[in-house]
C-alpha cells in the first residue's frame, strides 16, 4: 500500500479514466421522467459492475415507495482502519431546453478542457472520481481505509429511497466518517467545506377556474381566469426588493456568525465573477445583505415554472380553465419545512380571487443542515485539496440542498464532510452543464490523498 503508487496510477490512467467517465455521461439517467426509468437503472447497473470488478460487495435495492434503486458498494479489507462512507447520485436533471445546448446533452463534448454534458457536474464527475480513487488505491495494494459507497437515483426528485434505506439499516451502516460528495468550488474558485446546507420546500400550485376553456371575447370580463389569478399570486409572494411576503417566513432564521462571514468572498472581483457565471449584469434581492450571504445563507423563494393556456405559435384567444406553477423555497438553519409549507399554502389560498380554486401540492422537502467542520475528516479534506489543487478548502455555506444529508446526520451520527469538485460556473441544471477535466483528474488525486489522510489522521 503506497500513496505514491496510487497517485502514479491515477496520473498514468488519465486517458482511460476520462473515457470511462464519458461512457457514464452518455447514459440519460433522468430520474423525473418515467420513460427514462430503464436508463436510470442501467446507470445503476453500470456503476455496480465497476465496483464488482474492484472486489466490493455490492447490492441494488428497490425501496418500498421509491422509484429508483439504491446502490451500495462496500469493502472492509483493512482491519482496524476507519470506515469512510461516500455519497453520490447517478440520476440527472432533464436536459430541457435542448435547443439551447451547443452539443447534444448526452454526447460528452470537450471544449477548452471542459466536458459539456448533462450530469457532468451534478453528480457524475464527483462520484466517478470517487470510484476511480478507490480503483487506483487497489492498484497500489488496497485502500488505506475501509470504504462504503451509497449512490442513489432520486436526488433530483427529492426521492424517499435512500433516506428510508439509511434509517432502516442505520445499525448496519454505522461508519466513522461520511463524505457527501455533491458540491463544488465556491464562486471565487476556492474549494469549499460546507458548514451549512440550505433546505428546500418544493411546491406546485394548481389554479382552476370555469369548467371549460372559454372564448375571451364572449366571456372576458365575467369568467374567472386562473392564469390572471396565478400570476397575481406569484407576483405578491415577494416585494420589489426581494423580501418574501409569506407571513412568518423569516421567523427563527439563524444568521451566520461573524466568524463564518470572515472568510467569505467579497468585493468587485467576486461580484464580477458571479455576474459572468450568471450571464447577467444585475443582482436582485435583499440589497441589505452582502452577495455571499444572499447566495448561501438567506432563505429564498423562486418561481421555477408557469404553465397554462395556449402557448403554441400563432393566436388563440382563450380563457383557460386551469393553470399551474412550480415554486421552490430554499430554507436556512432555524426554518422548519413543514411549518413553511403549511403557512405558504394558507397564504396562497388567501391571495386567490373569487371563482378560482387553488391547490398547493408538496413535491418534496428537506430541512437545512448545519455541518461541523472541526473534526479529523474535515481537516483531512482541507489538506487533500491543498495537496491536489494548491488551494486549501474554506468553510462556506452552500446555497443548494442535498435532501439525504439530514438522514446521514440523524441516523448515522458520524462526522460529515460536504464538498465536491465542480468548478465555478459548471451550470448544473442548465443547458450549459459542464465539468473541468482538470478538476476531474486532480479530484481523483485529492480523494487519494483524503483516504490516506484519514488513515494517518
Amino acid at each position: 500500500m503506497s500513496l505514491d503508487q496510487a497517485l502514479a496510477s491515477a496520473r498514468d490512467a488519465r486517458e482511460r479514466d476520462q473515457a470511462e467517465f464519458f461512457e457514464e455521461l452518455r447514459i440519460p439517467s433522468v430520474s423525473t421522467l418515467p420513460d427514462r426509468a430503464d436508463d436510470v437503472r442501467h446507470n445503476a447497473d453500470w456503476l455496480r459492475r465497476r465496483f464488482d470488478a474492484l472486489g466490493f460487495k455490492t447490492s441494488l435495492t428497490d425501496v418500498e415507495g421509491g422509484r429508483h434503486p439504491v446502490l451500495e458498494a462496500e469493502w472492509k479489507g483493512r482491519e482496524g482502519a476507519p470506515l469512510l462512507t461516500i455519497y453520490g447520485h447517478y440520476d440527472v436533471q432533464p436536459p430541457d431546453p435542448v435547443e439551447e445546448w451547443e452539443s447534444p446533452p448526452f454526447e460528452p463534448t470537450v471544449r477548452d478542457g471542459v466536458v459539456y454534458a448533462r450530469g457532468a457536474a451534478d453528480n457524475k464527475g464527483n462520484h466517478f472520481a470517487a470510484l476511480k480513487a478507490a480503483e487506483h488505491w487497489f492498484r497500489a495494494g488496497g485502500p488505506p481505509v475501509n470504504l462504503r459507497y451509497l449512490i442513489e437515483g432520486e436526488e433530483e426528485i427529492s426521492g424517499v429511497s435512500l433516506p428510508r434505506y439509511i434509517r432502516a439499516n442505520a445499525e448496519r451502516l454505522a461508519t466513522d466518517y461520511v463524505l457527501v460528495w455533491d458540491g463544488g468550488f465556491a464562486s471565487d474558485g476556492v474549494p469549499s467545506l460546507t458548514s451549512a446546507l440550505r433546505g428546500i420546500v418544493y411546491t406546485e400550485i394548481h389554479a382552476t377556474g370555469a369548467g371549460t376553456d372559454l372564448h375571451s371575447g364572449g366571456f372576458g370580463g365575467a369568467a374567472p381566469n386562473p392564469l390572471n389569478t396565478l400570476a397575481r399570486i406569484l407576483g405578491e409572494l415577494k416585494d420589489r426588493d426581494g423580501h418574501i411576503t409569506v407571513p412568518g417566513f423569516y421567523d427563527g432564521v439563524i444568521p451566520p456568525t461573524e466568524e463564518e462571514k470572515a472568510g467569505w468572498p467579497r468585493g468587485p472581483e467576486y461580484e464580477a465573477t458571479v455576474k459572468k457565471i450568471m450571464q447577467s449584469d444585475v443582482f436582485e434581492g435583499e440589497a441589505e445583505y452582502e452577495l455571499a450571504e444572499r447566495l448561501g445563507a438567506r432563505p429564498t423563494l423562486d418561481v421555477n415554472g408557469f404553465l397554462g393556456g395556449f402557448t403554441e405559435e400563432g393566436s388563440k384567444t382563450v380563457i383557460a380553465r386551469q393553470a399551474m406553477a412550480k415554486v421552490s423555497m430554499r430554507l436556512v438553519p432555524g426554518q422548519d419545512p413543514a411549518r413553511i409549507f403549511d403557512t405558504f399554502a394558507e397564504y396562497v389560498s388567501e391571495l386567490s380571487t373569487p371563482g378560482v380554486k387553488v391547490e398547493v401540492r408538496d413535491l418534496g422537502s428537506a430541512p437545512p443542515v448545519v455541518c461541523g467542520i472541526d473534526h479529523p475528516a474535515a481537516r483531512a479534506a482541507a489538506d487533500a485539496f491543498e495537496k491536489a489543487f494548491n488551494k486549501r478548502a474554506q468553510p462556506r455555506r452552500m446555497g443548494g440542498s442535498i435532501p439525504v444529508a439530514i438522514d446521514f446526520q440523524e441516523a448515522l451520527g458520524a462526522p460529515m464532510v460536504i464538498s465536491g469538485l465542480g468548478q465555478p460556473g459548471s451550470g448544473a441544471h442548465s443547458p450549459h452543464e459542464c465539468f473541468s477535466l482538470d478538476h476531474f483528474h486532480r479530484g481523483i488525486e485529492m480523494l487519494v490523498h483524503f483516504m490516506d489522510g484519514l488513515r494517518t489522521g
